[in-house]
């Protein structure tokens, strides 16, 4: 049985990385005929995780809000030290 968690977009991310597939395919699909996906996926290609973790903050920082309050949010537990 599937809760409503597995089902969210970033949970099926999160448990994509951890078992070691590409998130990039699963991003790719669901960027299907969706413009503003397509043109995040163009953004953040080619970027390192440094890169990437910047990008995070920086959109976070921008809602009023942090990385950790929105993994919060999304029930996807973050290492203190690594946010």
């Amino acid at each position: 049985m599937n809760s409503p968690m597995m089902n969210h977009p970033v949970a099926q991310m999160v448990n994509l990385m951890r078992s070691g597939g590409n998130p990039l395919e699963l991003m790719q699909r669901m960027a299907g005929g969706n413009p503003q996906m397509g043109q995040f996926l163009q953004m953040i290609g080619g970027k390192n995780p440094g890169q990437l973790k910047q990008m995070a903050m920086n959109a976070a920082r921008e809602r009023g809000t942090n990385v950790q309050q929105i993994a919060q949010q999304l029930g996807i537990p973050l290492p203190e030290n690594k946010i």
